[in-house]
């Protein structure tokens, strides 16, 4: 059974873990292998960051659980932008991405956003475009070899 929920300091260490294998085990399309992408791609997934991000009253950072396993984090901050999206890499294709947007876009709502906003690795960017986002502009160079995709999506006002 997979649960959303607001992230808590207890698990910081777990959803470093998520996002650092993540990022080292399932983009490699997008860091290529290169040493010095992978190493300043991960050189802010702390514990300590993970901990000041989720007390920050500016950002609703959740986790999804499956069977009790932390499996995915998701960070939305209040100007619209989704700063962390991460899959373990046990645990894509099951629902757990889409549970974790319906939070985020919820909270999107709840705050009157009237869009939101990612960088997308190359990887990913089907999966957005399934969520209903679209190109928001040219790819841009990150660090080392790495590129983002920026796109957005418009939220229905109620």
């Amino acid at each position: 059974m997979v649960v959303v929920r607001r992230a808590e300091p207890h698990d910081a260490e777990a959803a470093v873990a998520v996002v650092r294998r993540s990022i080292s085990e399932l983009c490699c399309d997008d860091h290529r292998g290169d040493a010095d992408t992978i190493a300043r791609w991960l050189s802010n997934k702390t514990v300590q960051n993970f901990t000041s991000w989720m007390a920050n009253d500016d950002n609703f950072f959740v986790i999804a659980e499956n069977r009790g396993h932390l499996s995915g984090v998701g960070l939305l901050h209040r100007s619209g932008e989704i700063n962390l999206f991460y899959m373990a890499p046990n645990a894509q294709r099951q629902g757990l991405g889409k549970a974790i947007h319906v939070a985020l876009e919820q909270k999107a709502q709840e705050w009157g956003l009237r869009e939101m906003k990612l960088d997308s690795t190359l990887l990913a960017c089907p999966f957005y475009e399934k969520l209903g986002y679209h190109p928001a502009g040219a790819k841009r160079p990150r660090f080392g070899v790495l590129c983002s995709y920026p796109y957005k999506k418009r939220l229905h006002e109620s």
